[in-house]
């Protein structure tokens, strides 16, 4: 995994050199310019992974013609690199770039539908003076653009692009983006003006000054054959899984797994010991044996003792990361800068751990990401199968018990009421109209059920884009490549394959992913319902460790001068939550912290000007 930067026209080369240093957490082990004249100007930092050899160092050429920068890992390329030696292709080294290369000479655009992978890259035909661009099916590894003046830039962060735009400024609709925080990721929107986001799923050539994009992936036409039977079901999943993460497990450095002792990274962490006992291990890393698990000790939101469990259990080898806030106060503008989005969430935690993987030589994570979307994991999920059990009382009412389960002894927990959860999907179906068009819904439901529909929702247009851009920076930012086998582009199509009534089974969620990993693990970790999820206790610390941190910004010059605040609203608010005598609620907090991550937004990019060179 890499940071890319290019620019056609061709830009001149100190200046873009100094702008592919922005990129540098990205890839530490190196950086390359690769220049054709005026035409072109390609620029890479390397994460060395696979074949970590000068022989794999990049911008890569091929016959002379084909130029590359690429940021992502093709996780199949062993058995496609044998099918292109079959065809007469040979390799100097032992890289997937050097396949990406040749696949993308023998079949054009046609090789995406042959990588298993996670990828954003560009291709500079030396011959026709021509630019190819691609992403992933999913979207994980970022890609943006900008048209400035005749020349098209682009690269894996919007930061490396700022220095060459005419202005640098907020979207214009840079309010409503903020207040949605979680439903533009999937769109070609972004917080800057003139800054664009390619799509996943797609390529494109540029023709002139226009970028031609091509669809060349989607769930809804990819499902797939499952078995009707509940049991086969389950062996189908089991078998994609342990293979997902074989593949993945191919690198010539340490890697290792993120564990939070819920159902979802516990499942990878066991496919994978499950995957070293197989017979095929071609590729796969020799130390593999690393968990880590962020830990928040004394608050509910601590889970190390259960991913402690999974980990003895598994016979891999632990560490605990304490979280301490109070080592990143003074960080916070530089790191709202290095994510250059506008989150609810502190990122504190998740770069914490990043950074712990880091210091202990683990390069590559595997970890658990996408479950909840896939096979339904969010209590509010739940309620969407409501629709699904008309004419079934019986059936209603269990999806009904499976909702309020999620949550049985957690006193911050109370549930909706049978009331509160109607005017919930009545607002849910009005979001996705106005979303997707009341066509377009009504196809989406007739194709999937209910359900899957929302899970469609939640995994393409509105949660999981978000996540998967925010993890892809809090483990950059560390030079540590995330990795997620449950999002395998198999499991996907599987996942949107399969009635719902074998993700919502017998009380619990998730009941396929359970039960294909139960051989594996602990029946307490499997059959655990209740749900905590990976967010820091924001409102602690705000009024502790990051108290002095967050008083004293709000008397500073550029708080009370912040255009895209309100200074005289955000103020009292801070320091009442920080100074009242009541604990305040969860929900409340994360709000206020949104509003202020947005101050730190305007006082990185456009106060005081972070990106520039």
């Amino acid at each position: 995994m890499c940071g890319i930067l290019g620019a056609v026209p061709a830009i001149e080369k100190n200046r873009f050199h100094k702008a592919l240093g922005s990129l540098a957490h990205r890839g530490p082990d190196g950086d390359g310019v690769w220049q054709d004249g005026g035409h072109a100007i390609l620029g890479h930092r390397r994460l060395a992974i696979i074949d970590v050899s000068n022989l794999a160092s990049q911008p890569m050429q091929y016959r002379g013609r084909y130029n590359l920068v690429f940021n992502g890992e093709i996780y199949n390329f062993l058995e496609i690199r044998r099918e292109l030696e079959a065809r007469g292709h040979r390799f100097v080294s032992h890289s997937d770039t050097e396949v990406l290369l040749a696949a993308f000479a023998e079949w054009g655009p046609q090789c995406l539908q042959k990588f298993n992978g996670m990828w954003a890259f560009a291709i500079w035909d030396s011959l026709e003076k021509k630019l190819f661009l691609s992403r992933d099916r999913l979207g994980k590894k970022p890609l943006y653009y900008a048209h400035v003046g005749g020349q098209l830039i682009f690269g894996s962060e919007q930061k490396a692009i700022l220095p060459f735009l005419p202005r640098v400024r907020p979207s214009a609709n840079f309010e409503s983006l903020c207040n949605n925080a979680y439903a533009y990721e999937a769109t070609e929107e972004t917080l800057f003006e003139g800054v664009r986001r390619f799509p996943a799923a797609h390529y494109a050539w540029l023709q002139g000054d226009r970028l031609v994009k091509t669809q060349y992936w989607s769930v809804i036409e990819s499902s797939t054959m499952v078995p009707s039977s509940y049991d086969q079901q389950v062996e189908q999943l089991r078998e994609l899984l342990v293979d997902s993460c074989r593949i993945r497990m191919r690198a010539d450095v340490p890697i290792g797994t993120g564990l939070s002792g819920g159902v979802d990274s516990s499942a990878v962490a066991a496919a994978l010991s499950e995957a070293m006992k197989r017979s095929n291990k071609e590729g796969a890393a020799s130390n593999w044996q690393n968990s880590f698990v962020a830990s928040f000790p004394g608050t509910v939101m601590d889970e190390s003792t259960q991913a402690e469990q999974v980990a003895k259990h598994l016979g891999i080898q632990h560490t605990k990361v304490i979280i301490q806030p109070e080592q990143y106060a003074t960080q916070l503008e530089r790191l709202v800068y290095m994510m250059e989005d506008i989150h609810e969430v502190n990122p504190i935690p998740h770069i914490a751990l990043y950074r712990e993987m880091r210091a202990k030589g683990v390069l590559v994570t595997l970890d658990g990401h996408g479950g909840d979307e896939l096979f339904c994991g969010y209590e509010s999920s739940i309620l969407h199968a409501l629709p699904e059990t008309l004419g079934s009382c019986s059936a209603a009412r269990s999806v009904l018990q499976t909702y309020h389960d999620c949550h049985p002894q957690n006193q911050y927990f109370r549930g909706m009421t049978k009331n509160q959860i109607a005017w919930y999907l009545f607002k849910a179906k009005g979001r996705m109209i106005l979303q997707e068009g009341l066509l377009s819904e009504h196809r989406l439901k007739s194709h999937f059920g209910a359900l899957n529909a929302h899970l469609f929702e939640l995994s393409f247009r509105t949660v999981f884009p978000t996540l998967l851009r925010n993890y892809d920076r809090y483990s950059m930012i560390n030079g540590v490549e995330i990795r997620m086998p449950l999002i395998d582009h198999r499991i996907v199509s599987f996942a949107f394959s399969i009635p719902w009534q074998s993700k919502l089974k017998n009380g619990f969620t998730k009941s396929l992913l359970r039960d294909a990993v139960s051989p594996w693990l602990p029946p307490e970790i499997v059959r655990r319902k209740t749900k905590i999820g990976f967010a820091p206790p924001i409102q602690d610390w705000m009024r502790g460790p990051l108290r002095t941190y967050l008083m004293d910004e709000i008397e500073s010059k550029s708080f009370r001068e912040a255009n895209l605040i309100s200074a005289e609203e955000l103020g009292p608010k801070i320091k009442s939550l920080v100074d009242g005598e009541n604990r305040p609620i969860l929900y409340e907090a994360e709000q206020t912290w949104k509003q202020f991550n947005i101050y730190l937004w305007e006082k990185a990019f456009i106060q005081n000007q972070l990106w520039k060179i």
